[in-house]
């Protein structure tokens, strides 16, 4: 995995050091615009952020597929806007919904073979 030829929207669920090295990993989950069926269930690890929460986020309705989940380094190749973190963070998510999102992820860590690791700093990759 690379970075991508356009910046992208990401749910950043956690931030680590790895091994002592100084570049922090970045475990992101994807997220689309592309909406879910209303008239289907939705699956385990697939989070629908409608209407007005989309709206607080100055994002228009997308949903968090924490099936899909990226380990990518906290650089500037993945992150242009790392240097200007006012304009790199889009929204900082609430306690309810940080508690939304930690749940979907301990549900799925009993179903990895729902989940996709992606990415150069996949943590299964030996260091």
């Amino acid at each position: 995995m690379s970075p991508g030829d356009k910046e992208r929207i990401v749910y950043v669920a956690d931030v680590r050091q790895r091994g002592g090295r100084r570049i922090f990993t970045v475990m992101s989950l994807y997220t689309t615009t592309v909406q879910w069926d209303p008239a289907l269930p939705l699956p385990l690890g697939v989070i629908r952020v409608a209407g007005a929460a989309a709206a607080k986020m100055n994002q228009k309705p997308f949903v968090i597929d924490a099936r899909r989940i990226a380990f990518v380094p906290a650089t500037e190749d993945f992150f242009p806007r790392l240097r200007s973190p006012e304009n790199a963070v889009v929204y900082e998510a609430t306690k309810g919904f940080r508690v939304q999102v930690e749940n979907v992820l301990a549900q799925l860590a009993k179903r990895p073979d729902l989940v996709q690791l992606l990415g150069p700093e996949d943590p299964r990759r030996s260091r």
